[in-house]
């Protein structure tokens, strides 16, 4: 199964880094939504459940944290990859970004082929798990 066409949604409060990062996973080849912060994130999850979340951790309102959180404790949403983007490059922010759940923490700057690598990975493995079902 292709991961080609999946749909990634990006959450960053940061136009510029959304934007680029949405530039970066189109010319990849997939499909992008995006969300400004936290709150519209579950909004268009609700909507529409993407194949993988881009999700940043310092936003304003509910933080990344608090969405993974929310994203992994429920089992409608559990399943999707989270690959957490944040600037905060301590050992202590990068613990507790993985104890929420997450699949993947990368530091600003986004190096494009490991962001490329991680999403083509995280994708194969939910796809696989998703066939075997």
């Amino acid at each position: 199964m292709s991961t080609k066409n999946s749909r990634i949604l990006v959450v960053d409060d940061q136009f510029g880094s959304r934007d680029a990062l949405e530039l970066f996973l189109q010319g990849e080849g997939y499909i992008t939504d995006s969300a400004d912060n936290g709150k519209h994130a579950l909004m268009k999850i609700a909507e529409r459940l993407p194949d993988l979340i881009v999700l940043d951790i310092t936003m304003p309102g509910m933080d990344g944290y608090e969405v993974a959180h929310l994203l992994k404790s429920n089992s409608d949403t559990a399943d999707i990859p989270i690959i957490m983007v944040t600037g905060h490059s301590g050992r202590a922010a990068k613990v507790v970004g993985l104890s929420t759940g997450v699949e993947a923490y990368l530091t600003k700057p986004i190096d494009p082929a490991e962001l490329g690598l991680n999403v083509r990975n995280l994708l194969r493995l939910r796809a696989n798990s998703k066939s075997a079902d």
